[in-house]
């Protein structure tokens, strides 16, 4: 019996399924859970009396995650191309939603009040703008590459220029240089020239420069930044403390939960400054693991995307490549900013930072590139035989529902007939008594 189920599980795992993306989650969903856990567990008892109050939390973020990447699984790539632009509709209305009624924390409004829970907007725009991304680039992709005007670039620039700006509003400076550069590299991939890709590129350089200028803290973090040690008490405070932590890490570490820094020294040690708890802990070793398993994740994003374009599903394609680069570009800002390479951005590391929506917009991602794949082994090499009999079965029961109301509808004339039929043979029967 076990072996018969083993047997019809067996093909549709094998050709369904990116093992090495599923292992690799796995073990960065573990890897994330564990050093959270260690980050968190002093300021958790401290704030609220519990050391596990944030396992808790992320634990049910996991389990939420999990049923929206599952649900996000079910749905065809074609869903979300055939929605086009309006894939952002939504999106922009929550934007503008989170900055009339969010919630305000740390002075940033980016969270939205869902019953006990709060959704920050800026991490499922990420997903949105890769999916209107892709669409684009597949319905204009020949304009970009061929059209010797700029044109064809309106659009989707307009489009990053929008979102920045609601995100700047809110402020999500880190999150305007995700949107930003993701969109500049599939724009790159769709086919836009270098030399204007470059040009593009300046003038975003340009742009993030006035706005640091524009606000005065982020002038201030910048000259922290610049010379961290002499501004060790104030601005340049989580610098100074994650450079200490990184650095008493040595070849090994200090061992799981032996880290001074997440002590009350390193603000935010469990969210934006994982890294330096995590390199503390697990020292160099620990750093290139953890290096090692997003490479990983990013190198099976570019392959699943790879083998979709040789599939010619292009749409599924860009998908992929716009969650590798959004996750590599992510990670390389998060470890910039611990390793005092950039200046304070607020990005979380995929996976290992405390945060539910953070942990749930990767998820789905995570979603969408195991239904790449999926898709791009269908259009490849057909339906597996099991695959072949659901889908047999899902016909037969349409077929089925299609024809219940006529046979409903003739039974019921049968019934009828029969009923009439009875009643003209009552009315012909003699009555008793007479000749």
């Amino acid at each position: 019996m076990l072996k018969r189920i083993l047997a019809d599980f067996y093909p549709e795992w094998e050709r369904y399924i990116d093992r090495a993306l599923l292992i690799n989650i796995l073990l960065l969903i573990g890897l994330g859970t564990v050093v959270m856990t260690s980050a968190s567990i002093a300021i958790a008892e401290k704030s609220n009396g519990s050391a596990y109050f944030y396992l808790n939390k992320q634990l049910i973020f996991l389990a939420i995650g999990g049923l929206a990447a599952y649900i996000t699984y079910q749905f065809r790539l074609t869903t979300w191309q055939n929605l086009g632009p309006t894939i952002l509709i939504p999106i922009l209305i929550l934007l503008i939603t989170v900055l009339v009624v969010g919630k305000e924390i740390n002075g940033s409004t980016r969270w939205l009040g869902v019953g006990p829970l709060s959704i920050q907007i800026s991490e499922i725009t990420k997903i949105s703008f890769i999916l209107y991304m892709a669409g684009y680039l597949v319905r204009h992709g020949k304009d970009l590459s061929e059209s010797k005007s700029y044109k064809p670039l309106f659009v989707p620039l307009l489009i990053i220029v929008v979102i920045d700006i609601l995100l700047i509003l809110e402020p999500d400076f880190g999150s305007v240089i995700m949107i930003t550069a993701t969109g500049l590299a599939l724009l790159f991939l769709g086919g836009v020239k270098l030399h204007r890709l470059f040009f593009l590129l300046v003038i975003a350089i340009v742009a993030m420069v006035g706005m640091v200028m524009a606000g005065g803290y982020r002038v201030a973090r910048v000259v922290a930044f610049l010379n961290p040690w002499e501004h060790a008490q104030d601005k340049g405070y989580q610098t100074v403390h994650s450079l200490m932590g990184i650095g008493d890490g040595g070849w090994f570490g200090v061992g799981l939960g032996g880290s001074v820094q997440k002590l009350f020294y390193l603000p935010e040690a469990h969210n934006d400054y994982v890294f330096a708890v995590l390199a503390e802990e697990f020292g160099f070793l620990g750093i290139v693991i953890t290096l090692a398993l997003f490479a990983w994740l990013v190198q099976r994003a570019f392959v699943i995307g790879f083998n979709a374009d040789k599939a010619k599903l292009h749409y599924g394609a860009y998908v992929a490549y716009g969650i590798g680069f959004w996750i590599g570009f992510q990670v390389l800002f998060h470890i910039g900013v611990n390793l005092a390479i950039l200046p304070p951005k607020g990005l979380t590391l995929p996976f290992i930072s405390y945060g539910g929506s953070s942990l749930l917009s990767i998820l789905i991602a995570m979603a969408l590139l195991m239904r790449t794949h999926r898709d791009t082994q269908i259009a490849l090499f057909g339906l597996s035989d099991r695959e072949l009999q659901k889908q047999k079965q899902r016909k037969e029961r349409e077929v089925a529902r299609k024809q219940a109301p006529s046979k409903i509808a003739k039974t019921s004339r049968k019934r009828k007939a029969a009923a009439a039929s009875r009643r003209t043979a009552t009315s012909r029967r003699p009555a008793r008594g007479t000749s």
